[in-house]
């Protein structure tokens, strides 16, 4: 009875340090449709694309999505995911994850990450060259992304912004361990151009005749309605003409001079 007791205790106790062991969980969703997630750390290679869980910390790892032989084994030539994953015993020390674009490494395709079973969709983002999210230079600590929840896992997101996702409820993948026939392609962040709607068109020359036709023949409408409103007025102005040109026009003033003049002479 004594030894059934002592097993019981001791089968206890190891699930209960089973189940506070530290473990960690990394997944890979690849949004490209080509290319082979990829995941090492001490120089072994640990997954290319499936789930990987640590037994405890998980330290000093790193990803990357190789097509065909575009990165170096470590990455090089391509956007480079960086990872120390382990439970915090002080303030500050739990895991961390970066991108990394230092030489040797270059953007290759749309990279991101994002934490999960805590910190859910804390991460980062890097859809194309040049973006704000990525180590560029050794000192630029500000992009490391910090969680200090117990256990956490990982999602490397690769054509797609793990931030968004749920790393339990992921969309449909092509399968990810599927090798492009090319190695020369590069995702391309989508652009937008602003294509005018309409085009100002001077007026041609014909149009500036018809218009001024159009003003001559306003015009004299016009003038014809007024004469036509005013009947009165124009009648009395009519009158006035044929008077002004029946009357005799005024003698010379020397024909009247001497007119008078003969007239005093008579007398």
């Amino acid at each position: 009875m004594f030894t059934t007791l002592l097993s019981a205790v001791m089968a206890a106790v190891a699930l209960a340090a089973q189940a506070g062991a530290e473990y960690h969980t990394i997944r890979f969703y690849n949004a490209c449709g080509f290319g082979t997630p990829t995941l090492l750390a001490n120089g072994d290679v640990l997954s290319t694309g499936e789930d990987y869980t640590s037994d405890g910390p998980f330290s000093s790892a790193i990803a990357y999505l190789q097509n065909g032989n575009q990165c170096g084994y470590n990455g090089e030539y391509c956007t480079l995911m960086e990872m120390t994953m382990n439970n915090p015993t002080c303030a500050g020390c739990g895991s961390s994850a970066d991108l990394s674009l230092i030489d040797p490494h270059a953007f290759s395709y749309w990279t991101s990450f994002a934490y999960f079973n805590g910190c859910e969709n804390t991460g980062a983002n890097c859809p194309a060259a040049g973006c704000a999210a990525a180590f560029y230079y050794s000192d630029e600590t500000q992009v490391q992304v910090a969680c200090q929840a117990d256990n956490a896992g990982l999602l490397i997101a690769f054509c797609a912004d793990a931030t968004t996702l749920d790393a339990n409820n992921l969309p449909g993948t092509n399968p990810s361990s599927s090798e492009a026939s090319s190695t020369s392609s590069t995702y391309v962040a989508p652009t937008t151009s602003y294509t005018p709607t309409s085009t100002y068109v001077p007026p041609t020359s014909s149009v500036v005749s018809s218009f001024s036709s159009s003003a001559s023949s306003s015009s004299a409408a016009a003038s014809s309605s007024a004469s036509a409103k005013c009947p009165a007025r124009n009648a009395k102005r009519s009158l006035r003409l044929r008077k002004r040109e029946a009357a005799p026009e005024p003698e010379p003033i020397v024909k009247m001079a001497l007119r008078h003049h003969a007239r005093r002479g008579s007398h």
